[in-house]
């Protein structure tokens, strides 16, 4: 699961016909697979397959809105096509030569990557796929290839920039199969000669239109015939603005907006200066704008997935609930700059978000009382303020409690009112950190840990609901007896994920090791929900964190199998599992089933790690991800595939959530030996 996928992605595959490669969350935000594929913008179905067979051949069927409902979708195959002999003519039927080999499915498939792949610049691709007859000598351009047992094959060749071919062959007594794979590699811009005066147009940035105000730093930069003199100009400044050589080729250049500038759409010309008075130029992509009008205010629309971030593309900082309100202060393309203090601003993606009507004031509230009530699973509180401004909850790394950060906001807090019947708050403070920024430390009663929190908006009041552990049963019981275990299967029909060589969609074995998993858990009496109840289902990445705490979820784990950017060498070393997490509340649960891994799993592991990814990020409960395999290595999807070697990924989910309830159980079970509440 490593890139960014679309629906558009599992689409192509099909048109061509071909096994699916994956399409990620994304997200944004499930862990990538294949980089050639972005987050889905629609939805299909597929059709669940039955029992522990996975498809091989299956790809993405039609819309459900252009089919009935009670039909089933067919699953189309690739189409086998004629053999070739080696001089590349096709053989007749009953000739002396080879005719058309005769099997169940074509002598050779390539799975990975598709017809026509655009592949960014690099000098070796992957590619992947299965032949009928894997004892036979097979080659990819000249290159012999030895194919796993039960046919599936990787290879990792070099490709040249342009239209490029991969020729796969198969030798069979009656003669050679070809199959041919075009894609497209795009050339790297090399640095121009010193000999030559020229600038790159793709290398000016800014490549967006920009909107910036006074005070604001304008950043420009280009690539071209280095050891020269560049410069940049902007319509009404007389003088040419410099540009300093970063490094060989590379000029940047920077412009503090001053009050008093007006600029609307205007061009950003770069010069680069050659010997004599000879002299090239070439205009950004993107313009610039100084806007005269005052701030505008922005709601956020949507309750799916919100970020804001540090920089245009860069890293989360915020996760703004609907209804937040922004004051918008810049633009860079399709996101907009956010102020959140005198000291800190964000970038958001407009779609997102709505303007509110001109002269719409400043998101400004004002902090009333505070007050806490106790639920049987958590302590809930209220924060009474005047308008829903942007937030942000920081968890201790101890657990012992938790901290928010309130932007545009003034303290006024008479009143801090705890609930009598709770015993899980020991303390509320609240401080003005900044003139428009107020912070809310929440301090857990002693021996209490965070198991997990939600911040929502009630009306004005920001409600923050602080999760206790569940109270697990003595021994000797099991330790899961009772418990909510959200299981979520990765990936869906309109994002089916990686494909193996032998065309095995992800989405159907995480969906097939999520079933293993919830058997076993059951089986020890947990409550197991899973966020796909069929294969077939189609389930927003936002649709699954809300599904597993609407049903009071306890741990939540998203189950999937990996595959490597476009580019990178399968075999430079060895690859396997490995788990994500990324609340401090879910490292011990993804420590646990690390190790249980460690234990069960035929492979090595690749390490545990923080990772940004959506479904780890919920706050509600332990949440992780993990990659059980590689489902582009032919062997590991072979393990995948096999019902007894898959169950070993899903003893290993199965023994780790049940390490990690132990170690809360001892935790549970040491102060009330001692006659004290746990």
């Amino acid at each position: 699961m490593r890139s960014a996928r679309t629906a558009g992605f599992a689409l192509a595959l099909a048109l061509a016909l071909l096994p699916g490669a994956r399409a990620d969350e994304t997200e944004p935000d499930e862990a990538p697979a294949y980089p050639g594929a972005a987050a889905p913008s629609g939805k299909r179905k597929t059709a669940l397959p039955s029992g522990d067979r996975v498809p091989r051949d299956a790809a993405p069927s039609a819309p459900a809105a252009a089919r009935p409902k009670a039909q089933k979708p067919k699953t189309p195959k690739p189409p086998a096509r004629a053999a070739k002999t080696s001089h590349g003519k096709a053989a007749k039927p009953g000739g002396k030569q080879a005719a058309e080999v005769v099997s169940s499915s074509p002598p050779i498939t390539v799975a990975y990557p598709p017809e026509g792949f655009a592949f960014a610049a690099g000098r070796s691709m992957f590619i992947l796929g299965s032949v009928a007859y894997p004892r036979r000598p097979f080659r990819i351009n000249g290159s012999t290839v030895a194919a796993h047992p039960k046919g599936g094959f990787l290879a990792y060749l070099p490709v040249e920039p342009g239209t490029f071919t991969f020729r796969c062959e198969l030798d069979l007594p009656q003669g050679t199969t070809v199959w041919v794979r075009t894609i497209r590699v795009r050339e790297s811009a090399p640095t121009p000669a010193a000999d030559t005066l020229l600038i790159l147009p793709e290398s000016l940035a800014p490549a967006n239109d920009v909107e910036l105000r006074p005070g604001d730093w304008l950043n420009v930069r280009m690539r071209g015939t280095p050891g020269l003199v560049a410069s940049f100009n902007l319509p009404g400044i007389a003088r040419a603005l410099p540009m300093a050589e970063a490094k060989p080729g590379t000029y940047e250049g920077a412009y503090q907006i001053r009050y008093g500038d007006r600029f609307e759409e205007a061009d950003i010309l770069m010069s680069l200066k050659g010997p004599g008075r000879s002299q090239v130029q070439a205009a950004a992509a993107g313009r610039l704008t100084v806007a005269a009008q005052p701030p505008g205010v922005l709601i956020v629309r949507s309750e799916g997935i919100v970020n804001v971030r540090s920089g245009p593309g860069q890293g989360y900082i915020l996760f703004p609930p609907q209804g937040t309100r922004f004051l918008v202060t810049g633009r860079d393309g399709s996101e907009v700059r956010v102020r959140l203090s005198e000291r800190l601003s964000g970038w958001i993606g407009d779609r997102a978000l709505d303007w509110l009507p001109a002269g719409t004031p400043p998101p400004r509230a004002v902090l009333g009382d505070i007050s806490l009530a106790a639920t049987p699973d958590a302590d809930a509180l209220t924060l009474d303020l005047s308008q829903r401004i942007p937030f942000q909850v920081e968890e201790s790394p101890d657990l012992s409690g938790l901290k928010l950060t309130l932007y545009g906001t003034t303290g006024h807090v008479n009143w801090i009112v705890y609930d009598p019947a709770g015993d899980f708050v020991r303390q509320v403070v609240w401080s003005q950190q900044e003139s428009d920024v107020v912070e809310v430390a929440v301090r857990l009663a002693p021996g209490r840990l965070l198991w997990g929190y939600d911040a929502s908006w009630r009306g004005a009041h920001l409600r923050v609901e602080l999760r206790r552990p569940p109270k697990l049963a003595p021994r000797p019981a099991s330790v899961l007896k009772g418990r909510i275990i959200v299981l979520d299967p990765g990936h869906g029909p309109s994002a089916p994920g990686a494909v193996g060589p032998r065309g095995t969609w992800e989405q159907a074995v995480n969906f097939l090791l999520a079933k293993d998993a919830a058997a076993l858990l059951a089986k020890e009496g947990a409550q197991v929900v899973l966020t796909r109840g069929q294969d077939e289902d189609d389930v927003p990445l936002s649709e699954r964190t809300k599904r597993a705490f609407a049903r009071r979820g306890e741990i939540f784990v998203s189950l999937h199998n990996n595959a490597l950017p476009d580019g990178d060498n399968p075999f430079d070393r060895p690859h396997g599992f490995s788990v994500f997490y990324y609340h401090p509340h879910s490292l011990a649960l993804a420590e646990s089933v690390y190790r249980a891994f460690g234990r069960h799993a035929p492979l090595p592991g690749e390490g545990l790690r923080y990772g940004n990814l959506y479904v780890a990020r919920a706050t509600q409960m332990p949440s992780i991800l993990t990659e059980s395999a590689y489902l582009m290595f032919p062997e590991q999807e072979d393990i995948l595939l096999d019902a007894a070697k898959r169950r070993r990924f899903a003893l290993a989910i199965c023994e780790g959530i049940k390490d990690f309830l132990e170690g809360e159980r001892r935790r549970q079970a040491a102060p009330a030996a001692k006659g004290k509440k746990p």
